[in-house]
Parts: structure tokens; sequence; C-alpha cells
């Protein structure tokens, strides 16, 4: 409830009103929003409830363009889920608008380590998504009013005149009570939600901010850290001086247009009450203010029948304010509690049951109807406690954490200590149970004996029945057999590919030989024996064609080898000497050396022996020079043999002394692959005449 003017207030038609009172004069409130997600822009735009506006912004640019250009309180509001590095984009918001407040929206789950990042930073909260609307709704009206001082002071030139403008002009309209109620009225529960401390991390200067919106919205319940009082909503308790006729005069007026309670500072309950504060005898005003009474009411009345609970409690404060002993506030009081109480119930907010009991038991509501509350929230708070640690126990089996103080097994034997009979705590049993048994399966099918035997303990200490160990055995029995089908085809598969590429004896690990030999162990049946004999012979059939590859290459001890691998893979006698034979005739084409090779060895050929050829002595007396150009083979011991002349110029001239010469040379034996070979030669002698 606010706090009532002194007598320093001015009238309607004057300046601003006294101090104490609180001002209703909003200053034009822009909230950039970095953001990328309508939902969260619509959610941001409900709770706010029209006191600023919402600027989509897809960049820290855009959005601090924005605000650059407000007049008013600026607020920039960062969704980190679609944003980059939340601290560059709050150092570069406190560098260019540090007049603006920041507020930071997170996942709930990484709530606290954002608001550990940006302590000693300029962010005045920091805030979960999905939105909680206490919270949030709590925050942003803190945030408001602590950015809407900054902006007062920007704005002082102009904030007299807005205020006086909106006096002149509030005689003339009603605002709607429905609005203005809820408004309050959610300002009201903003408070209750910033008390009770909820998840949200003031980051600088925020309890000075959080006291400052208490005092401005809070009534004469006190905000205590371990039990949250729901304040009352404001009511406007503003006193203008004046004559009491002309008083009496715009309160008459103000009842006629309606205007009972709104707008601020100029209805009817204001002129009644200033009235009285001249004159505390005055009967017209007693009346009026029994008559706006009267009113408020019928609007408590209203606003219950259809659950408007925030309306109904600004009517009831109202009330208070209007006719202070009004022997129907006592019992409205009690009703609304009651409401309130049965939502909180039945919406699963035990913080807030709690704090209305407590509120409830001191205004006076039945023991019995206590004693009803509280059974239903100790029941909301059982099933609460069950539905967590039922979660927590699904949590647990599906990050495979068993053991230990927060595993299954220990939040568990919790649950079923909390509420032993409940069903959430014999689902989670049941749940848990199979989680162990599958556990004890994948070790059983793995070979690790003793963690099977572990988890088998484990699911029968909890409860496992003798039907559901016989389901088990029975099941890893099928699980045996599908495993061993699976490896089958599995190795199969890997046999067949390897045959494929070649890959058939090496490597030794990743081979088809390696796959066939895992499969012969494995004991195949059927099927998958008549494919594990058809591989093999298809082993067997590509070593040998391997050997041949390999002795046409003059790799004799590696076809040797492959023909004997063939052998013990299946192949028949018959294709084992086929291959042999033709690996023999193979080798001994290998060991023959082409026309290629033998040049090759003729350019290689080392003399031993030389004899230059003599000049015939005819031909020495006739001054006759010529060449002769012979051939012949260097045999396997290095002698030249069917040594012929192949041509002569000029014929028969040079031809004998040639001959006798080259078969006298002696050279070393060359050799093709280990063995000594016959190289022919081609040699050109030339005789010149001596000068």
């Amino acid at each position: 409830m606010a706090h009532p003017a002194s007598k320093a207030s001015q009238d309607l038609a004057g300046a601003p009103a006294a101090p104490g009172s609180p001002s209703f004069v909003q200053h034009p409130a822009d909230l950039a929003a970095l953001t990328g997600r309508d939902d969260f822009l619509l959610e941001l735009g409900e709770l706010l409830g029209g006191r600023a506006s919402v600027h989509p912004a897809d960049s820290i640019e855009a959005a601090l363009e924005r605000l650059g250009e407000a007049r008013g309180t600026r607020v920039l509001a960062i969704d980190t889920r679609d944003t980059g590095d939340v601290r560059v984009n709050v150092a570069r918001a406190s560098q260019q608008t540090p007049d603006a407040l920041i507020l930071v929206f997170t996942e709930a789950q990484s709530e606290k380590e954002t608001a550990a990042a940006l302590k000693g930073t300029r962010v005045f909260a920091v805030l979960p998504v999905p939105l909680e609307a206490d919270k949030t709704a709590a925050v942003l009206e803190a945030a408001l009013t602590h950015a809407g001082r900054g902006a007062a002071d920007r704005h002082s030139a102009t904030r007299d005149a807005t205020y006086d403008m909106t006096r002149r002009s509030a005689a003339d309209t009603e605002e709607p009570p429905a609005r203005r109620g809820m408004l309050w009225a959610g300002m009201g529960a903003a408070v209750v939600a910033l008390a009770a401390g909820a998840g949200w991390y003031l980051l600088r200067s925020g309890a000075p901010a959080a006291a400052s919106a208490r005092g401005r919205i809070a009534g004469s319940h006190a905000l205590t850290r371990h039990a949250a009082a729901f304040a009352q909503p404001m009511v406007d308790t503003s006193i203008v001086r004046g004559r009491v006729d002309v008083l009496l005069d715009k309160a008459s007026r103000a009842m006629f247009e309606r205007h009972f309670t709104t707008p601020r500072g100029a209805n009817a309950l204001v002129y009644y009450r200033s009235v009285l504060a001249a004159d505390p005898a005055n009967g017209e005003a007693r009346n009026g203010l029994q008559r706006v009474g009267n009113v408020l009411i019928s609007r408590f009345d209203d606003t219950m029948s259809r659950a408007q609970y925030p309306q109904a409690a600004l009517a009831l404060a109202t009330l208070r304010v209007a006719e202070p002993t009004d022997p129907h506030i006592a019992s409205f009081q009690r009703r609304l509690y009651a409401a309130e109480i049965s939502q909180a119930v039945a919406s699963a907010h035990p913080g807030r049951a709690a704090a209305l009991l407590a509120q409830a038991a001191r205004a006076g509501v039945p023991a019995v109807q206590l004693r009803t509350w509280r059974a239903q929230l100790s029941q909301m708070k059982q099933h609460r406690k069950v539905q967590s640690l039922a979660a927590a126990i699904t949590g647990d089996i599906g990050a495979d954490d068993f053991n230990g103080p927060t595993g299954a097994l220990a939040e568990l034997a919790q649950l079923r200590t909390a509420a032993p009979k409940a069903p959430g705590t014999r689902r989670a049993g049941r749940a848990l149970v199979r989680a162990l048994l599958a556990k004890a399966a994948r070790d059983a099918l793995a070979g690790n004996t003793t963690e099977e035997s572990s988890w088998l303990s484990a699911a029968r200490s909890i409860g496992a029945s003798p039907g559901d160990i016989e389901a088990f055995e029975q099941s890893l029995v099928a699980a045996r057999a599908q495993a061993a089908q699976a490896k089958v085809t599995r190795l199969l598969a890997l046999a067949r590919e390897r045959l494929g590429s070649g890959a058939l004896t090496r490597p030794h690990g990743d081979s088809a030989a390696y796959y066939l030999t895992a499969l012969e162990q494995t004991h195949p049946t059927g099927a998958a024996l008549a494919a594990e004999q058809q591989a093999r012979g298809e082993l067997a059939g590509k070593l040998l064609d391997r050997a041949e590859a390999e002795a046409t290459a003059g790799k004799g001890t590696a076809a040797q080898a492959d023909v004997s691998e063939a052998r013990l893979w299946g192949a028949d006698g018959a294709a084992i000497r086929s291959a042999r034979s033709a690996i023999t005739a193979s080798l001994r084409r290998a060991q023959q050396p082409t026309a290629a090779d033998l040049e090759q060895l003729a350019a290689k050929l080392v003399r031993t022996r030389y004899l230059p050829p003599s000049y015939p002595e005819h031909a020495l007396a006739d001054r006759i020079a010529g060449q002769v150009t012979v051939q012949y083979v260097i045999d396997k011991k290095g002698f030249p043999r069917d040594v012929r002349v192949i041509s002569a110029r000029p014929a028969g001239v040079f031809n004998r002394a040639t001959l006798s010469a080259i078969r006298a040379w002696r050279y070393r034996p060359a050799r093709f692959r280990g063995h000594p070979v016959d190289v022919p030669v081609r040699t050109l002698i030339r005789f010149v005449l001596p000068n």
C-alpha cells in the first residue's frame, strides 16, 4: 500500500503530488531483445504487460543502435541461446550504453555457471529459460524501477510537464479497473517472487534495486528472507489540496462519471479522502466513501467469482483505504486466502502455498480449514518429492550411474523411505530392476562373469522376483544365440569382403583366412556351414591363381607356399597338380632371359683376355684399310663360339685375321637370376693403316 502524501501536496490543477507519494509517471521504456526466437519475445512481452516496448534484434550491433535511439528507460535482454560470447556482448553494451540495464537469459541448467561467469559485470540479473513467470515478472519490475531512475534523471526537464498533462487528462477517462488491477496485483506477485529469492542472481548492486522495488510496491507487509509475504497491490492514497466545496464537487462529478478509484490522483476516492483530511467530520465525504466501498465490495465479489484473484486483491486493498472499518474486510481476506491457497496447491507451488498459509493463520482463518490445506500441501510436497526422486532415478539409469551416494540404488532407497507405497516408487523400482538385469545381460554376453553376478545380486536386493531372474536367463539364452548368429554373419561378410579385395592371407588379423578360421571356431551349422565351405573353396582357388602369378614373376618360394596353403583350405589334388605343373613351366620360362635381358647382359660383359687382330701383310703392302662386323656367342664358360662374319669391307681381306683374334678372347661368364647363360654379341672391328 502506498504511503499517504504530506500536507505539502498541491491541488489537482497545481504542481506535482506530495513527497512520499509514489509517482506514476511512466517514462517511455525501450527493451531491446537480442534473440532469434519469436516465442521468447511473445512471453517477454506478456510479462512486461505493456510497461515497455520490446524491439527484437538479431545482432548486438542492432540492439545497441536501437537503445541509442531510445529517449527513456533503456533495457537490454540477451538470450544466450542465439548469441555469441555473452561476456563480449555485455562488455560492448556496457561501453556503448552505460546507462542501459542488462538482463541475461540462459538455459536453466547453465544458469549458475553463466551467473558466475558474469560476476563483476554490469549485468543486473541472470534468468532461466524457459521463462518462469513469477521470477521473470519480479525481476522485470525491479529492473524497470531501477532503470527508471536513470531515465528520470536524464529527463527531469520534461518529467513535470508529463506529470501535469497526465493529471489533467486523467479526469476525463476512467481506466478499466480490471487492467489496473492486473497491473498492480501482478507487481505484488513480482515482489513475492523477489522476496522468495528463487533462482536468479543480481550480479551488481541488485539488493538496493530490489529494495527500491519493494518500497514502491509493498504495503504494510514486511518481506523477510525466510517467509515471503504477499504484498498488497498499490492503491491510490493521494491527498490533494483545495477548498472543501470544490473537492466535493469534483468527487460528485467523478462518481457520476464512474471514476471511483481511477485515474490516478483524479478519482472519487481521492477527493472524498482529501475532504476528510481537511474536515474529518464531513458527513458527505463519509457517505461518499461508503458508496465507493459498496462499489469495491461488488467489484471484489465479481472478480472472485471469475477467479481473477489479482483484481480481487486490488479491490480489497482499495476497500481498506476507503472504509478501513468495513465488516466485509476480514471475511473477504479469508476468502481470498482460501482461493489463492487452493490455486497454489492445485498448481503445485508449495512455497507460495506455505507463505499464504502462514498469513491465513494470522488473518484468523478457521483451524479446520487450515488443517485441510496443510494436509493438501503435505500431499503435494510428498508427490513432488516422489516425482523428483523418480526423475533422478530415471536420469541415473540413462547416465549409467547406479552406485555411490547419488546413484540410482541410493536414490531408490530414499524414495522407498519417503513414500514406500506410492505408485511412482513402485514404477521406479521396476525400472531399476530392468536396468540392472540389462547390465547383467550385457556383461554376460561379454564374458564378464564377475560383473554379471554383481548386477544380479543388486537386482535381487531391490526386489527382483524369481520370475524376473527366470525371464533374464531365458532372454540371455536367446541373446547368446542371436549374438552367435550375428557373429557368424559378420565373419562371413568380412571374409567375403577380403576375398573380393585380394586380402587372402595378409594382414594376419584382417584377411580372408583369418576370418574363416574364426568362423570355423564358432561351429556354424545349416546355411552358415554351407556358406563357410563355399568361402573356403573360393579362398583355395584364389590362392592357386595367385601362386601361378607369383611363379610367372619368378617368385617360386611364394608360389609354393600358396599352393601348400590352398591344400589346407581344401583344394583338390587335381587342381594342385595342375597348378604345380603350371608353376614349374612358369619358373623355367622365368629363368630364360628375354632379348632385352640379353641386350643388357651383353652391354655388361667383361672381357678378361684380349688378342688384337693381325693386319694382313698384303693389305698393309697395298695400303688397304677396312672393317669387319662379327657375330658370336659368349657361352656359359666365357668362351666365344659360333663366330661368324656378318659383313666386311673390302670383302675377304680382313676376315681370317678377325676370326682368329676373336676366338682367342675370353670373358667373365654372364649370369641371369643367379644362373650362367649364353649371351649373343655383335662386334665391329676396324683395320686402320699406320701413319
